[in-house]
């Protein structure tokens, strides 16, 4: 199907990566629902862009949810893509203190994802061959880093990886897509971008391109700088040898660079 035919909802689409994704989408020409809070951000996007369409929603409101996916249906009976972006980051692990923000990371990065998807299924099903596109993270490989981050990206790959098995059948193929370090907005990754370490921080738009390459050739995972891809392995290869140079880095403290 041609991309001008097809309908696309991209979830945090204000800023970062959603917003690179929204506008890479629709520039190529696909019509794009633009979600996130700030609606302001995204009326901005939708006039400077005729294939997005804003719509404000909450994704860890399930009822705001709902009406999405009711939008969809009516304006375009249709959805064949659902990218699920919206996230938080997080802080250290401490102690009870602590829980209020783990649950809050985890309603947003993990829950809200499981209320999009599940809202928008019944689109995909009937649009199919469609795509979800998880915007996981190499933390949720990892393990490095925030434990409510790390919690709550680890919950989305599994949740991606048992959807890609299950949801085979009715033509929608679930892709994780997996960042390393990206500066944004809400993650600027100051202390590494004016470090020897900036080449290894990627940009928006690489999050963005490695979207429109997995919907264009559906994969159920796919690293983002693909280099990151080489550290999963070690994980997994040689245990001992990732964790000694893990615990050397800022992140073992459990919190996020500024």
């Amino acid at each position: 199907m041609p991309p001008a035919a097809r309908i696309a909802v991209v979830t945090g689409a204000s800023s970062g990566i959603g917003a690179a994704v929204a506008r890479r989408l629709a520039d190529d020409g696909m019509t794009v629902v633009a979600v996130a809070r700030r609606v302001d951000r995204l009326d901005a996007m939708a006039a400077d862009h005729p294939n997005i369409v804003a719509h404000g929603a909450d994704v860890t409101d399930r009822f705001a949810v709902a009406s999405l996916a009711e939008r969809v249906n009516a304006q375009f009976g249709r959805c064949h893509v659902l990218v699920n972006n919206a996230g938080v980051g997080g802080g250290a692990f401490t102690g009870p203190e602590s829980v209020d923000g783990l649950l809050h990371t985890m309603q947003v990065n993990f829950v809200g994802a499981v209320h999009t998807t599940a809202a928008l299924h019944g689109l995909l099903a009937a649009s199919a061959p469609s795509q979800v596109v998880n915007v996981g993270s190499v933390s949720g490989k990892l393990g490095v880093g925030p434990a409510d981050y790390c919690a709550s990206k680890f919950a989305l790959v599994g949740f991606s990886e048992a959807l890609s098995l299950s949801w085979t059948h009715e033509g929608i193929a679930v892709t994780q897509l997996n960042p390393g370090f990206i500066a944004t907005e809400g993650f600027p990754q100051r202390q590494l971008v004016t470090s020897r370490f900036a080449r290894f921080v990627g940009a928006p738009e690489d999050a963005a391109a490695a979207v429109a390459a997995v919907v264009a050739s559906p994969v159920r995972e796919r690293t983002v700088p693909r280099w990151y891809r080489a550290l999963v392995t070690l994980r997994h290869v040689a245990p001992p040898l990732f964790w000694a140079l893990a615990s050397r880095t800022s992140r073992a403290r459990g919190t996020r660079d500024p």
